[in-house]
């Protein structure tokens, strides 16, 4: 144990091996301390520290924006990064029980977005962070509102395409991007105050990372997506080399690793979950801030890949697909862009950097799919083709 945060007499919250993992733990009656399940009382301990405001507990800092308590607990799972807790269907807790290299963006970005009265999210409750030996502040807990009946996006966007080539009623699909894209402005538009400007170091940075990702795409062993790569290596570096002159661009503290899987939907709600950046990146890089495209880069490219998704699992009609697909994604593109510029916020958001940061998204998914992932494959084979022979930014 490195540190620990007493809840309550018999509860706490411990940092294990290092700074590695924040896990909750409960005394039983013999005295010993064990790792924590849901029902044990630990995450409701936590909503009664939260309930008591924020304030500084040695080297964790509680921060508390909702002092209510709840009562019974339930897991719902675990991800890579955390361990969920269910509290008097209300609120969830999660455990960090795979700490992120600090410093970690989701504290500022949450606060900021309630501060500015953002409701495309689930309430914050409250959030722990950590500072470790090195005076790294990275977060160990959070609370937030739960969501019932919650489907996340590869689901519904899967199951509204599906639907939509199926039967040819492409309007609920269309209704579901449009809507994600008025949540996504929405979400620009709280942020806006974080927004600066890109210097030439910066651009020259993002060109950097982009072809970096294509060298190392070109070096992976030999699948379909690599294959194409190398083929068109010419014309994805010159899409990929404008980035280089994105100097002068505003840039906010997005949300980073934007994708329908961090949109959840919950009685026809529409909700952006996960505010830590994107968990490939270093500590510094995900703490930058970056042009409002990388986020809609990342929706749209994923809503493209949702439909991949579709196609394998119901075998739809390539030509009707294609036709849903792109409606999708332009129906997301225009709601977003007019209620940006309905919010007055017309400057966050330059579309020419779309193209090449979708391409960007997806060389990032053959590494990923390569490296970790190889059934995701099929994925990236079809998605890079698809983006280079659009021919123009959708």
């Amino acid at each position: 144990m490195s540190d620990a945060l007493d809840l309550t007499d018999g509860t706490r919250l411990v940092i294990v091996g290092a700074g590695l993992a924040a896990l909750p733990e409960v005394r039983d009656a013999d005295g010993r301390w064990r790792r924590a399940l849901a029902g044990d009382g630990v995450a409701e301990a936590l909503l009664d520290v939260l309930a008591r405001g924020s304030g500084q507990l040695g080297n964790f800092t509680v921060t508390s924006w909702v002092t209510r308590k709840a009562f019974g607990e339930r897991a719902i799972g675990v991800d890579q990064t955390n361990e969920s807790v269910v509290v008097g269907e209300l609120a969830v807790v999660k455990w960090a029980t795979h700490l992120q290299e600090g410093p970690h963006p989701a504290p500022r970005r949450i606060a900021v977005l309630r501060d500015a009265g953002f409701t495309g999210m689930p309430t914050p409750w409250g959030l722990v962070t950590w500072r470790s030996p090195s005076g790294v502040q990275t977060m160990v807990a959070s609370v937030d509102e739960y969501l019932p009946g919650a489907v996340d996006g590869w689901s519904w966007a899967v199951d509204l395409i599906t639907a939509a080539v199926q039967t040819g009623t492409v309007t609920p699909f269309l209704d579901a991007a449009a809507a994600v894209g008025t949540v996504i402005a929405e979400l620009h538009g709280a942020l806006s105050g974080t927004a600066t400007v890109a210097s030439p170091s910066d651009a020259r940075r993002w060109r950097g990372d982009a072809l970096d990702a294509l060298n190392v795409v070109c070096a992976l062993d030999d699948v379909a997506s690599v294959r194409c790569a190398r083929a068109r290596r010419d014309e994805i570096a010159a899409i990929l080399d404008d980035v280089g002159a994105a100097d002068g661009t505003p840039v906010l503290e997005g949300h980073g690793d934007l994708h329908v899987g961090q949109v959840l939907l919950s009685g026809g709600r529409f909700a952006v979950t996960d505010f830590d950046g994107n968990p490939v990146l270093t500590a510094q890089e995900r703490m930058s801030p970056v042009p409002a495209a990388l986020d809609v880069a990342g929706m749209a490219q994923s809503l493209a890949h949702a439909a991949i998704v579709a196609a394998k699992y119901a075998h739809l009609d390539p030509a009707m697909l294609a036709d849903v697909d792109a409606s999708g994604r332009a129906a997301f593109l225009g709601a977003y862009a007019q209620r940006l510029h309905a919010l007055g916020h017309d400057e966050l958001y330059r579309p020419e950097l779309l193209r090449p940061f979708r391409l960007q998204q997806v060389l990032r998914e053959i590494i990923y799919a390569v490296r970790h992932l190889p059934r995701w494959g099929y994925v990236a084979d079809a998605a890079l083709p698809a983006v280079l022979d659009e021919g123009v930014a959708r």
